[in-house]
């Protein structure tokens, strides 16, 4: 039989020993919830059109969530990391059509409309994928 090393504590140490985890547990937790704080609700918003854009399935109704045009702009950055203009979004939604499309007053910008997640990738996509051809 081949000899096996064995590690032998005392109860003081495992005790040790799990409190500092659960302290180094904590104190992840901890600061994934002051990033997450630290976002505006647009950034959070602009996060999950990102995400859906490049996969449809991360958002399960993409008619309940909404992104004014602030957001849609930020969507693809200009190659100085700045957003996409106003003039740029006024061409945009009209080739589109997304200014046709349904939309609703901004809750948190008044006179601002916006646009479901749904009818923006549509817009979206048809923009992007006339440009290419």
């Amino acid at each position: 039989m081949e000899p096996v090393q064995a590690l032998v504590i005392t109860n003081n140490q495992l005790d040790d020993m799990l409190k500092e985890a659960a302290r180094q547990g904590a104190a992840l937790a901890v600061a994934e919830l002051r990033k997450e704080i630290h976002q505006s609700p647009d950034d959070v918003t602009l996060h999950k059109l990102r995400a859906y854009f490049n996969d449809p399935s991360s958002v399960p109704n993409p008619h309940e969530l909404w992104a004014h045009s602030g957001i849609i702009r930020q969507v693809e950055l200009k190659p100085n990391g700045k957003s996409k203009s106003t003039t740029w979004f006024m061409k945009f939604q009209r080739e589109t059509r997304l200014n046709e499309c349904f939309s609703r007053p901004s809750p948190g910008y008044g006179r601002r409309r916006e646009w479901s997640f749904a009818d923006i990738r549509l817009a979206w996509n048809s923009y992007y994928l006339r440009r290419q051809i």
